[in-house]
């Protein structure tokens, strides 16, 4: 069983990687569209993560850069809960210290499955602050991965759209 699975057969994997790298591309997409808006400026991105395609990559293609550079913002992550959670939210603690370590912000998007969905940029300061106060448990919707559990009030939490 490969570890990156997450307990899931090698095709549902592939199925999985496609369809969340599309719908994490379109989220942010819609976060640049909200920052054109509210700014009148829409800022210009590198793709900078890997697989953007959504196709299944080698362990040894694999890395932890983060999705975008994104011009006035820096390096950025997406990350997304389908479901808008009320209570908790989980990342994966390797993750999180990497993020951190590297000054990623992760625009973290609750309820990307909903009209509205909400989001809220961790900085490395709130990355930081999960990392200090937030519980590390073996998380199922990872397959049992080290992941912080992470209160949603925590932050403050802003429409998508």
């Amino acid at each position: 069983m490969n570890y990156r699975y997450d307990n899931r057969s090698e095709d549902q994997f592939k199925k999985d990687i496609k369809s969340r790298t599309q719908e994490e591309r379109a989220l942010f997409v819609a976060w640049l569209d909200l920052v054109e808006k509210t700014t009148g400026k829409r800022p210009g991105f590198t793709d900078t993560g890997c697989g953007q395609t959504g196709e299944l990559l080698t362990d040894k293609e694999v890395s932890m850069n983060p999705d975008f550079y994104v011009e006035g913002y820096g390096k950025v992550e997406v990350k997304f809960s389908k479901p808008m959670l009320d209570k908790f939210f989980h990342l994966k603690a390797s993750q999180v210290k990497s993020y951190c370590k590297s000054n990623a912000i992760i625009l973290m998007i609750n309820g990307a499955s909903e009209p509205v969905p909400q989001f809220t940029m961790l900085k490395a300061a709130a990355l930081q602050e999960i990392i200090d106060t937030c519980k590390v448990i073996p998380w199922t919707g990872f397959g049992g991965k080290p992941s912080y559990k992470i209160p949603v009030n925590k932050f403050v939490w802003r429409p998508l759209k």
